[in-house]
């Protein structure tokens, strides 16, 4: 019988718990209780509030201004608004990335157009945003994922030249930099999703929420005017014509308001976030060190400007089957898995090559909408984007880990070590577990939720 799990050998690792780190229960239930006792599930003037905008302002988002909404999708679609995109706009945006980073901005009209991704870093290759302009182009859509930070020189150089706005999705990443300035800050506004909860959700996560921030004025009073109708300074914000002609309902559009609850959960996660970015980055350092050796996983690339932080999904790494005779990454990681590892997967397909972006799609009854094949949608083609074809099924993920048991992370690696020492034990088996896996990718529901 094989040594392989997989197979029907023991398991290496056994571990019960891989994560040790608590939240402070105590401190959340407190300032929940607070918010209950004083009845102040929506008070955007609320002490709790203000003092998070403030913290999270001068912690994360590093902008002039931010405002707290119920959602990271919400903030998206702000975003979006705030910088000016509407009906027959086009976005550019890596294929590469999760739907509601560009989802949005089809609600307004416009039509994301997928670029391509760099092959080491897996973020957005600024080599292809020139295939994707058009006399349409708006906006530029950064998703910077899983801890890694875009090349925001060359984009931003890219995006000031054709005079299009920079919006930054930065649900992923609180906390980190790119040439010591806050992702966030650098574009024209920025996205952050406080969707889950510690240590699990996204880096500051308050179950649901989100965070919107710019230090663009005018994009500042147009997302007030578009979702924070009754904020209680609206009238004072509001100084800019058009908007300062508007009454405190500003135009309407949407209700964006956080519940104050969850800012009672963020307001703990903020507190905490630097450390357990710190502890994770050392974590994943010494993973990284254990499995050096193992020639079938490289490590994704960081820019040197760049400082990683945050790390929701857990971390990207390369699958190189060439090292193990063709074995395909799916049952790579099955094998891993059964051996008590806990490998992720790639989390997101190309959505170049999936629906509704790979068909079209008639948003309103008549058939009209920004993905409307007779309104002269083209869906995209395969071959647009060869690099991400290429490397996206070749993406797993090592966990991240704030406090894990002693031991774990070698315990961990030698899992995966195993496995690659074993490869050709599950070479005769490759097709049967990889189509598996497939068939409960397909038949499951997205493993990420922003």
């Amino acid at each position: 019988m094989s040594a392989l799990a997989l197979l029907g050998g023991e398991k290496l690792c056994t571990f019960e718990r891989t994560e040790l780190w608590e939240p402070d229960y105590d401190r959340e239930t407190a300032l929940c209780r607070q918010i209950i006792e004083e009845r102040a599930f929506s008070d955007t003037g609320h002490p709790m509030v203000l003092e998070f905008e403030e913290k999270f302002r001068e912690k994360v988002a590093g902008t002039e201004w931010v405002l707290p909404q119920c959602n990271g999708t919400s903030t998206l679609l702000a975003a979006y608004f705030g910088a000016g995109v509407g009906p027959g706009d086009e976005i550019i945006t890596p294929t590469y990335n999760w739907i509601c980073s560009f989802g949005p901005a089809t609600i307004l009209g416009a039509r994301p157009v997928f670029c391509d991704i760099e092959p080491d870093t897996l973020c957005l290759d600024p080599e292809d945003l020139p295939r994707c302009l058009s006399e349409r182009t708006r906006a530029i859509t950064v998703p910077h994922l899983f801890g890694s930070v875009c090349d925001m020189d060359r984009i931003m150089a890219f995006a000031r030249e054709h005079d299009l706005a920079v919006i930054e999705d930065c649900a992923h990443t609180h906390g980190a930099k790119w040439d010591g300035r806050p992702i966030g800050s650098i574009g024209d506004v920025g996205s952050f999703s406080m969707q889950g909860s510690a240590p699990s959700g996204k880096p500051v996560a308050a179950g649901e929420g989100g965070v919107v921030g710019t230090s663009d004025r005018e994009c500042y009073e147009r997302i007030l005017a578009m979702g924070h109708l009754n904020r209680y300074n609206i009238s004072d914000e509001l100084t800019l014509e058009p908007y300062s002609r508007l009454t405190t309902a500003g135009l309407s559009l949407s209700k964006f308001r956080i519940n104050n609850l969850a800012i009672a959960i963020a307001t703990v996660a903020l507190d905490n976030l630097e450390y357990r970015n710190r502890r994770v980055q050392e974590n994943y350092d010494a993973l990284l060190g254990e499995l050096q050796d193992v020639e079938c996983l490289q490590p994704v690339r960081f820019y040197d400007r760049a400082e990683p932080a945050g790390y929701y999904g857990n971390m990207r790494i390369l699958y190189r089957p060439e090292a193990v005779g063709g074995l395909s990454a799916d049952t790579f990681r099955a094998a891993v898995v059964a051996e008590g590892a806990s490998l992720a997967g790639r989390n997101y397909e190309g959505w170049h090559l999936h629906p509704p972006y790979s068909t079209g799609f008639p948003y309103w009854r008549d058939g009209r909408g920004p993905l409307s094949i007779d309104g002269g949608y083209e869906p995209p083609r395969r071959e647009d984007l060869p690099q991400a074809v290429e490397v996206i099924p070749r993406i797993l993920a090592l966990p991240t880990m704030i406090e894990p048991p002693e031991g774990y992370i070698e315990a961990f690696a030698a899992a995966v070590r195993k496995v690659a020492d074993n490869f050709d034990e599950l070479l005769p088996h490759d097709e049967r577990i990889s189509g598996e896996v497939q068939r409960r990718l397909a038949s499951g529901p997205p493993p990420l939720i922003r």
